[in-house]
C-alpha cells in the first residue's frame, strides 16, 4: 500500500493521467485504487468536472447523502462488476466529484455521485481492484478521499 492514503490524478480534455499537466485538475484519490496490478480497459464513471470552481465542502448533506447511498445500495448493486470507488478530494475540505470503475458499465446511469456532478464513462488502464469498504465508516481520515485513509499509527508510550 501507499505510505499516503491517497495520491493525485489529473483531469485534462476528458482524460485522466497520473501525470499533471499545465491546465490540467488535480483531485486526490484512494491510493489504494492505483496502488497495485491495473484491470485493463476498465470502465470509468466519472462524476466531476474540469472546471476549477466545481466544487463541495465534503460536509455538505448532500455529499454526505452520496456517500450513504453508496454504502446502502450503490456498492451491492455493483456487485462482482465493482473494481474500486473513491471520491475525489481537491484539498483536506472539499469535494471534487467521484470515480467507479467497474467491469461493466450497466449499472452506471444509477450511480448516487452523478446527483452531484454530471457522470460520463471512460475506458482507462489506471485502476486496480479494491476490496469494497467494509463499512459503516462513512468519515475521512485527515482530508483523504472517501473511502481510503486512516489514522496514524499511535507512537508507543515511554516505558
Amino acid at each position: 500500500m501507499s505510505p499516503a492514503p491517497f495520491t493525485w490524478m489529473w483531469l485534462a480534455d476528458g482524460r485522466l493521467s497520473l501525470e499533471g499537466r499545465p491546465g490540467a485538475r488535480r483531485f486526490g484519490v484512494d491510493a489504494r485504487c492505483l496502488d497495485g496490478v491495473a484491470v485493463p480497459d476498465a470502465y470509468v464513471h466519472l462524476c466531476a468536472l474540469e472546471d476549477p470552481e466545481a466544487r463541495i465542502p465534503f460536509d455538505q448533506p448532500e455529499v454526505q447523502q452520496v456517500r450513504r447511498d453508496a454504502y446502502a445500495w450503490w456498492i451491492p448493486l455493483l456487485g462482482e462488476d465493482l473494481i474500486c470507488l473513491s471520491t475525489l478530494s481537491l484539498d483536506a475540505v472539499h469535494y471534487g466529484g467521484a470515480v467507479t470503475v467497474a467491469r461493466s458499465p450497466r449499472r452506471f446511469r444509477d450511480d448516487p455521485f452523478a446527483r452531484l456532478f454530471p457522470g460520463r464513462v471512460l475506458r482507462s488502464d489506471l485502476f486496480c481492484s479494491v476490496d469494497p469498504p467494509p463499512g459503516p465508516v462513512l468519515e475521512r481520515y485527515a482530508g483523504a478521499p472517501w473511502p481510503g485513509g486512516r489514522f496514524p499509527a499511535a507512537a508507543a508510550p515511554d516505558a
